[in-house]
């Protein structure tokens, strides 16, 4: 395993997500002030679950965070949609292995944690092709908006086809 997956709990989760997210905004948006970065994180803790990546030595290099909602929208615990908000790593981190194996680990704790979750989807922005061309491999583009930072498309997928996707996919790693 290349990193460790921790849901936020404490006040020292929240405060190394902060943190995190503070010193790697950039990253995020190269548009995100200080002031940016402050307000997203305090609506997001209260908002989602945050999911943070931690490396070998403890360090925090990334974090993915999401939220259940119903088919209009409304947040709901056993909500039929799991929506990412958001998900990163740290530059010197992102390869494909984390990228898969977070994926899988994240898909994973969404079956165990809400049952009744029927579609995942999640926004990327639409001039990316290199995410477009990922993101299609297991996700379909249901619609656009235009976002903070541009034009975004929304991918879907069919949660329990995802689930059996990425369990045959983690057996295959085994």
């Amino acid at each position: 395993m290349l990193a460790e997956y921790r849901v936020c709990r404490s006040d020292e989760d929240y405060a190394q997500y902060a943190l995190f997210f503070i010193r790697h905004r950039q990253d995020f948006s190269r548009h995100f002030s200080l002031a940016d970065a402050l307000m997203h994180t305090l609506e997001t803790i209260q908002t989602s679950t945050i999911v943070l990546v931690i490396d070998k030595q403890e360090h925090t290099i990334g974090w993915a965070h999401y939220r259940y909602v119903t088919p209009d929208g409304e947040a709901h615990p056993e909500g039929e949609i799991a929506f990412v908000d958001s998900a990163i790593t740290t530059q010197a981190h992102r390869s494909s292995r984390l990228f898969a194996e977070g994926f899988c680990h994240l898909v994973h704790h969404m079956a165990a944690e809400n049952r009744h979750i029927r579609f995942f989807q999640f926004y990327a922005l639409a001039d990316n092709a290199y995410l477009t061309r990922l993101y299609s491999k297991f996700a379909w583009i249901v619609g656009q908006r235009n976002g903070y930072h541009g034009t975004e498309n929304l991918f879907s997928a069919d949660f329990a086809s995802l689930l059996h996707y990425v369990t045959k996919y983690t057996k295959s790693q085994d």
